[in-house]
């Protein structure tokens, strides 16, 4: 019985992994007791209708799960895995860079003093800083991701659940929750950086005055710093829209399309436009680096990088706007068109 399996699958989804084969098997069983002695014609398969019946008296999936042993996470099961994921990149990338900071450190000086040892220390305090921020923003953001984001908003308040939801949304076009919740918390970063921490992207060395850091971003690329912020955002609040829904709608993808004609826009007004990196001669001699390239030279070279990679990111914006714009209006248009005219 589709419906049933249909049922199954969704209290599935809400059980910890402990014993949740077990609890299904129980719950199919009940289910097909309830049924069988439901059906009025015992020599007939049983129709839809008492299928319905019985499953809208067993419950809603999800408070089935819970008389079952689902309980209430700070992070639930479907999502932890992802946060788990996401958390292990922020972290390492983190690492990465307050270790990078510290090779630097060392090979900038050609001797041991004590202002290189305070300088270790203000990286590995600084490096525990950024470890703690970078955990906190990660679960805050799956957190709120979770407790805002229940599967329970397609039913509105009071309405009861009907079997027929399960019919309607193993046809729409459902949303990754994982994914979108992998999305939000890496956007969330990307926009704390690009307005608190930019400075930070940038050259780092020790000199006779201490440990400094020299950004290799330069006054061209801040006027685009608001537009970046803006497409963010917008792809964080339609992202919860997905959230919300549990399905890719019409207003859904007129919004994917209209966030990538703002990208493309600055993506092309960047590379069109003047250069928005520049590496400090000074800062680039002080690194002490055995290499025979010039700051001028590899300036260029980051440029000439930049405009490849936004590039590319044009290219992939216009593939997946066609692929949108072909799959959920040319083509859904012209098979509805094929149907009605038969």
């Amino acid at each position: 019985m589709k419906l049933v399996e249909l049922y199954l699958d969704e209290i599935r989804r809400h059980l910890p992994p402990r014993n949740r084969e077990d609890i299904v098997k129980e719950i199919n069983s009940t289910l097909l007791d309830m049924i069988e002695d439901r059906n009025p014609n015992p020599s007939q398969p049983v129709d839809e209708e008492t299928v319905k019946a019985v499953l809208k008296e067993f419950g809603a999936p999800r408070d089935v799960a819970v008389q079952y042993g689902a309980k209430t996470y700070l992070i639930g099961p479907h999502m932890f895995p992802t946060y788990v994921q996401v958390l292990k990149i922020v972290l390492i990338v983190i690492a990465a860079l307050n270790i990078l900071g510290f090779v630097v450190t060392i090979l900038s000086k050609s001797s041991l003093d004590a202002g290189l040892f305070d300088t270790i220390f203000q990286i590995v305090g600084g490096l525990m800083s950024s470890l703690f921020t970078g955990f906190g923003i990660v679960t805050l953001s799956f957190a709120a991701i979770e407790w805002t984001t229940p599967e329970e908003w397609n039913i509105k308040a009071g309405e009861e659940w009907e079997p027929e939801q399960l019919i309607k949304e193993e046809h729409t076009q459902k949303v990754n929750y994982a994914g979108l919740a992998f999305e939000i918390t890496l956007t969330l970063v990307f926009i704390a950086v690009l307005n608190f921490f930019l400075d930070r992207i940038g050259i780092y060395y020790f000199d006779e005055s201490g440990w400094v850091s020299t950004p290799i971003l330069n006054q061209n690329f801040n006027r685009y710093v608001p537009w970046i912020t803006a497409y963010a955002l917008l792809d964080i609040g339609l992202n919860f829209y997905l959230l919300r829904t549990g399905v890719w709608d019409k207003f859904a993808i007129i919004g994917r399309l209209l966030i990538n004609v703002i990208k493309m826009a600055v993506n092309i007004a960047i590379i069109v436009g003047p250069a928005i990196i520049t590496v400090s001669e000074s800062a680039w001699r002080n690194l002490n680096f055995d290499i025979d390239i010039k700051a001028q030279q590899l300036t260029q070279g980051l440029n000439i990088g930049i405009d490849i990679v936004l590039g590319l990111a044009i290219f992939g914006l216009v593939v997946e706007s066609i692929k949108l714009l072909y799959t959920n209006f040319i083509k859904g248009k012209h098979a509805y068109i094929e149907i009605s005219n038969k």
